[in-house]
């Protein structure tokens, strides 16, 4: 009986949800089903190809609609979603689709319908909606710029435009330099998103919970109750359930990590092209704990060069070339070339041991396992790559070698000399025992990915790394790195005590500190009661340098590094 009653409740609850969306949909013409293929190009980039499509109205006339409809078939890798006519947008879940049909957009849209003619739905991308050659956009959306119109829909929404989103940014804050040090004083600072698909009918503090590792889950209900974390510019509570189309923002106390004071050279500029020999330590752009000690920040604080617009990246560790655009045109056609394998990369590292004399090349795919903290091994599933090796000098047990990159995979070239046996000597990632006693050599880490991934996110917090003795030694990297991206450093919203702080000397310079920088403190800010150890300058750096970016009639190149 229960089993035919929990049956019963399951076709009951089918049929309702069935019967939801149809009174929604009396008519046809309205939604199409769309079926759409996930694909991984010769190139190794990720496509999206539509198969069919189906008007929804008939489409449920034979077919139910379950909540989990347009989950995606792991292995066949086809994805079912929704498209919208009169909206002329993709949704890609039930409870998405749900909010979208109630909403004031949908129902003023499908009111004033436009002439279907002059679109159509891509069929060999995603089946996003594209206007058909010879038809032009309105005279005033040509001469927008994606960000003009950004802020021109912010304010028909009467979505307030942040001074982070303005050239005042440049002013929230001061740096100052100590002890070989950039640095940067705290401030207050508003991180804002919309509602993600997946976010839609979660309680707002399950997402957060759920999605942000920047602090624990009870300091983010803190921040809730606080008034801290807002959803449409109104305070919420933690039992609130995310909306489509949510806008979210969460005022915080920013603490940036210090990089190195290292000034930045600028190798080349002229009318389009601004190409710099990047300083190890300092990521390219703001990311994580990192904002105004990013490269794009100083560029633009220190140099005047406010509109520049990266075409490439490099590890906030590693040093070297790096090419910036003064046009968004500009840098397409740059990221065209190096996706289309035209830019020949060199770079120059050091590695334990003697690297073989002759000409070494590494072929093995590399997958990323966790894009949540950035990290990467060799793995049959992964994606296409190759390196070239050159050993340049071998000497005290260390060897200075050239790689040329062939492609450009994210941390391919550490990935692959940890996998010859190899790692750079001072790579505080890949040259971890975390991948067990052979350093991951030959891609024997002696455990499951999931594990490995567990066990370096349990080992590289702030408070293991200040404590540990590799810290002290300054071999490997400060405080500052260990994982490369925001959700690589955990900062512990309680702590009881303040580890770093040993001596009555030390406790006496926090108290001064605090004194010195009373105007940006925040009583509310747990890391503003923290003291944490200055990296030794030495030790922000990560011996591997972009020596050269050269192409057809250009070419780039820095000096050798000091190492």
């Amino acid at each position: 009986k229960l089993i035919l009653l929990d049956s019963l409740l399951q076709e009951l609850t089918s049929l309702q949800l069935h019967s939801v969306v149809t009174m929604l949909i009396d008519k046809p013409g309205v939604l199409a089903v769309i079926k759409v293929e996930h694909l991984v190009l010769p190139s190794g980039h990720k496509n999206q190809s539509l198969l069919e499509q189906t008007d929804l109205h008939k489409y449920q006339e034979e077919h139910k609609i379950p909540d989990n409809f347009c989950r995606k078939n792991k292995e066949s890798n086809i994805q079912m979603k929704f498209s919208c006519w009169p909206c002329r947008i993709v949704i890609e879940s039930v409870v998405a689709l749900r909010d979208h049909l109630s909403g004031g957009k949908h129902l003023e849209n499908a009111a004033n319908p436009v002439d279907y003619s002059e679109y159509f739905i891509d069929t060999a991308l995603n089946g996003i909606w594209k206007k058909r050659k010879g038809v032009k956009r309105p005279l005033e959306e040509t001469r927008l710029s994606k960000r003009e119109r950004t802020k021109k829909n912010k304010i028909a929404r009467s979505i307030p435009i942040l001074t982070q989103y303005t050239e005042e940014k440049y002013e929230e804050t001061e740096t100052y330099f100590e002890n070989g040090l950039r640095k940067v004083r705290p401030y207050h600072f508003t991180f804002t998103t919309h509602a993600k698909g997946r976010w839609v009918g979660d309680k707002l503090f399950d997402v957060f919970a759920r999605e942000f590792r920047a602090m624990e889950p009870k300091e983010y209900a803190r921040c809730i109750e606080a008034g801290l974390v807002r959803v449409n510019d109104k305070a919420s509570s933690v039992d609130y359930r995310v909306q489509n189309n949510d806008f979210i923002s969460h005022n915080v106390h920013r603490h940036e990590l210090p990089v190195t004071e290292q000034k930045i050279n600028i190798i080349n500029e002229d009318d389009d092209w601004v190409v710099v020999d990047k300083p190890g330590s300092i990521p390219v752009h703001p990311c994580g704990r990192y904002r105004h000690n990013s490269m794009t920040f100083i560029l633009a604080k220190e140099h005047g060069l406010k509109t520049l617009q990266p075409v490439h990246r490099l590890d906030r560790l590693t040093s070297g070339v790096l090419i910036f655009s003064k046009s968004a045109a500009k840098a397409r056609l740059m990221e065209q070339l190096i996706t289309a394998r035209e830019v020949e990369k060199e770079y120059v590292c050091r590695v334990v041991g003697e690297f073989p004399e002759e000409e070494i090349v590494c072929e093995e795919p590399i997958e990323v396992i966790s894009y949540k903290i950035g990290l990467c091994v060799v793995d049959p599933k992964g994606k296409d790559c190759k390196t070239t090796f050159q050993r340049l000098e071998f000497k005290n047990g260390v060897s200075i070698v050239k790689c040329w990159p062939k492609t450009g995979r994210m941390h391919q070239l550490r990935v692959h000399l940890q996998f010859l046996g190899f790692p750079i000597t001072n790579d505080p990632l890949y040259n971890s025992e975390i991948f067990g006693p052979e350093k991951g050599k030959g891609g024997d880490i002696g455990k499951s990915q999931e594990q490995l991934v567990q066990d370096l996110i349990k080992y590289h917090t702030v408070e293991n790394w200040i404590n540990s003795g590799e810290y002290e030694a300054s071999e490997i990297v400060s405080e500052t790195e260990i994982i490369e991206n925001l959700d690589k450093i955990e900062v512990k919203s309680e702590i009881k005590e303040e580890p770093s702080i040993k001596t009555d000397a030390e406790k006496q310079k926090l108290s001064e500190d605090l004194e010195t920088c009373a105007p940006f403190c925040d009583p509310n800010c747990g890391e503003c009661k923290l003291a944490y150890k200055d990296p030794p300058p030495e030790s922000l750096v990560m011996y591997l340098h972009a020596l050269k970016y050269s192409g057809d009639g250009w070419s780039y190149q820095t000096e050798m590094p000091n190492w």
